[in-house]
C-alpha cells in the first residue's frame, strides 16, 4: 500500500506534493467525510504543474455525470470565506495589540505636554530614544522566538496538543532566558548611566533632569518589557490574539490612571511620573501574561541554552540584528538632527514621530500576511498563488497607505492642540503634516513589502538595501532645516527600499522573485519557518 500510495497525491491536498517533495496519499479528513467530499487520485508521472485538470475524466464524480469541478468550486469558495473570517478574527485583535503601545506613548505625550509644557515634551524626545530604540534593538529576539516557536508548534501535527505546547515551550525557552538576562543588564545600565547617555547625545542641559528621570523609571522595567515581547509571541503562535489584547488593554487603563495621578494631579511629577506609570503597567501586564501562560501549560522555563539551541537562535538573530541596527541608526540620525533645530522644533518632532509610529503599525497585519502565507507557496514553487498573494498585498498596502496617510495628515494638521498648548510647537507639527502623510504612506507599503522579503529570508538583499538607504538619508539630513525636511528624508529612504524590493521581485530576481515568476533556483525552506516581523 505504501508503494502504491507514494505514486499518488490526494486531490483535496494539492500542497502535499510540493511540501513533502514526495507524494503521499491522504485519506479524507473527518470534516471532508461529513461534507461528502471524496479524495481523487492523480498519477504523478507526466503531471504538468500549470495545467488545469478539473475537467479530466479522471476526476469525474460517480454521482454526477457533469464536470466534478462544480462541487469543488463551491467547497473552495466556502473554504476561502472561512479562511478570511479566521484571519480577521486573528488580525483585528492583533492590530489592537500593535497599536496599544504607540497609543500609550501619545497619551504620555499629551499629559506631559499639557502639564509640563514644551520643555517636558522636548525632554521626552531623547529619553524615549534611549528607552524605546534600545528595546527595538533587541526586537530580533522576539522575531526569532516567533519563528522557532512556530516551527516547534506547527511541526507537531501528529502529536497531542500537550506535546505540541511542550515543543513550543522548549523552542521559546532560550529566547526568553536571553531576553530576561539582557533586560536585567539594561535596567542596571539605565540606573547608573542615564546622565552619561544624555551627555553623549548632546542633549540640552536644561532637559537633563526631566529626561534622566524618565530613563530611570522606564529602565527599571526593561527586563519585564523584553520578557513580555517573548511571551506575547507564544499567544500569537497559538493563534490567540484575544487574551493578550485583554491583558494589554487592562495595562493601558492602569497606565492612563497612573498618568492622571502621577503626572497631572495630585502629585504633578512630570516626565518621571509618566515613566513610572508606564513601568508599573508593564510589570502588571507581564505578570498577567505569565499567569495566563502558566495556566494553559505554555510558559517556557528559564534555563541556560545549550550549543544546539544557541545555533538555532543565532540562525535568525545574526542577520536580523544587523538589519535592526541599520534601521535603528536611521532613527538616531533623525533624532540628532532634530535636536539641532531648537526646543520647540524638537517638541514638534517628538509629537510627529509618535504619530508616525502609531499610524505605520496599520501596515503590520499586511506584513504578517506575507510572512504566514508566502513561505509555503515559495517552498512548493506555487507560482500562480505566490504571484496573486504578492499582488494582493501590494494592492491592499497601497489603499491602506492612502487612507491611513490621510488620517495621519489630518491628525498632525488639526490635533496638535491635544498634545501641547505651546503655539510654536503646534505650528511645527502643522508644517510637517504634508511630509508626514508621505512618510506614513511609504512606510506602510515598505512594511508590507518587508514582510514578503522576510518570508523568503532574503536577508542579504535586505541588509544591502538597508545600508544603501541609510547612507542616502545620512547624506540628505545635513541639508534639513525643518522637521518636515527630516521626515522627507525618511520618506525617500523607505520609498527607495519599497520600490526596489518590489521591483526586484516582480522582475523575477531573488528568492521571492524566482517563486512568483516560476524560475528555477529559488531557495526553498521545507520546514516552512518564518523569519519574524518587520519594523
Amino acid at each position: 500500500h505504501g508503494q502504491v500510495a507514494a505514486s499518488f497525491v490526494g486531490r483535496l491536498h494539492p500542497s502535499g506534493l510540493s511540501s513533502h517533495r514526495l507524494c503521499q496519499f491522504r485519506s479524507p479528513s473527518p470534516s471532508s467525510r461529513r461534507e461528502g467530499r471524496k479524495p481523487s487520485l492523480l498519477p504523478v508521472v507526466g503531471i504538468r504543474k500549470n495545467r488545469d485538470w478539473s475537467n479530466s475524466p479522471l476526476f469525474a464524480s460517480k454521482e454526477n455525470d457533469g464536470p466534478s469541478g462544480s462541487e469543488d468550486t463551491v467547497d473552495s469558495s466556502a473554504k476561502k470565506d472561512s479562511s478570511k473570517r479566521e484571519m480577521l478574527k486573528f488580525a483585528i485583535p492583533a492590530l489592537g495589540i500593535y497599536l496599544t503601545n504607540p497609543l500609550l506613548s501619545n497619551i504620555d505625550n499629551a499629559f506631559v505636554g499639557r502639564t509640563v509644557g514644551a520643555a517636558g515634551l522636548a525632554a521626552l524626545s531623547p529619553a524615549t530614544l534611549c528607552i524605546d530604540q534600545i528595546l527595538y534593538l533587541f526586537s530580533f529576539l522576539s522575531r526569532a522566538a516567533t519563528a522557532l516557536a512556530a516551527r516547534g508548534y506547527n511541526n507537531a501535527s501528529n502529536t497531542s496538543e500537550e506535546e505540541a505546547r511542550q515543543r513550543m515551550r522548549d523552542a521559546a525557552s532560550p529566547a526568553l532566558t536571553v531576553a530576561v538576562f539582557c533586560g536585567a543588564v539594561l535596567s542596571i545600565f539605565y540606573a547608573f548611566s542615564a546622565p552619561a547617555i544624555l551627555k553623549a547625545l548632546k542633549v540640552d542641559p536644561m532637559l537633563h533632569k526631566s529626561a534622566a528621570s524618565y530613563i530611570h523609571w522606564r529602565g527599571t522595567a526593561s527586563w519585564a518589557a523584553m520578557a513580555q515581547s517573548i511571551l506575547l509571541t507564544l499567544f500569537m503562535v497559538a493563534k490567540d490574539a484575544v487574551t493578550p489584547l485583554k491583558i494589554i488593554a487592562g495595562a493601558a487603563v492602569l497606565n492612563v490612571a497612573g498618568d492622571a495621578l502621577l503626572c497631572a494631579w495630585p502629585l504633578r511629577t512630570g516626565c518621571g511620573g509618566a515613566a513610572a506609570a508606564t513601568a508599573l503597567a508593564t510589570l502588571a501586564s507581564t505578570g498577567w501574561m505569565v499567569r495566563s501562560l502558566n495556566k494553559r501549560g505554555m510558559l517556557p522555563r528559564l534555563k541556560v541554552p545549550d550549543w544546539k539551541e544557541c545555533r538555532a537562535l543565532m540562525e535568525f538573530t545574526g542577520p536580523l540584528l544587523a538589519i535592526t541596527l541599520t534601521r535603528m541608526a536611521g532613527f538616531v540620525n533623525m533624532q540628532r538632527h532634530a535636536m539641532k533645530l531648537g526646543m520647540e522644533s524638537l517638541a514638534g518632532y517628538q509629537l510627529c514621530m509618535n504619530l508616525l509610529i502609531f499610524f505605520i503599525l496599520f501596515g503590520e497585519p499586511l506584513s504578517q500576511l506575507g510572512q504566514t502565507k508566502l513561505p509555503a507557496l515559495i517552498d512548493s514553487n506555487n507560482t500562480e498563488e505566490a504571484m496573486a498573494t504578492f499582488k494582493s498585498i501590494l494592492i491592499l498596502s497601497t489603499f491602506a497607505a492612502l487612507g491611513v496617510g490621510s488620517v495621519a495628515y489630518l491628525a498632525a494638521l488639526l490635533g496638535p492642540g491635544l498634545f501641547s498648548s505651546n503655539v510654536a510647537v503646534q505650528a511645527v507639527a502643522r508644517s510637517a503634516a504634508p511630509t508626514l502623510f508621505f512618510a506614513v504612506s511609504q512606510t506602510i507599503v515598505g512594511i508590507a513589502v518587508d514582510g514578503c522579503m522576510m518570508a523568503s529570508r532574503d536577508f542579504g538583499f535586505m541588509l544591502a538595501m538597508g545600508l544603501g538607504s541609510f547612507a542616502l538619508q545620512a547624506k540628505l539630513l545635513p541639508y534639513c532645516s525643518s522637521v518636515g525636511d527630516i521626515f522627507g528624508t525618511f520618506t525617500i529612504r523607505l520609498g527607495t527600499y519599497a520600490a526596489l524590493s518590489a521591483g526586484r521581485a516582480l522582475l523575477g530576481y531573488g528568492n521571492l522573485g524566482r517563486a512568483i515568476r516560476g524560475k528555477e533556483g529559488g531557495r526553498g525552506y521545507p520546514d516552512g519557518s518564518v523569519a519574524g516581523t518587520s519594523a
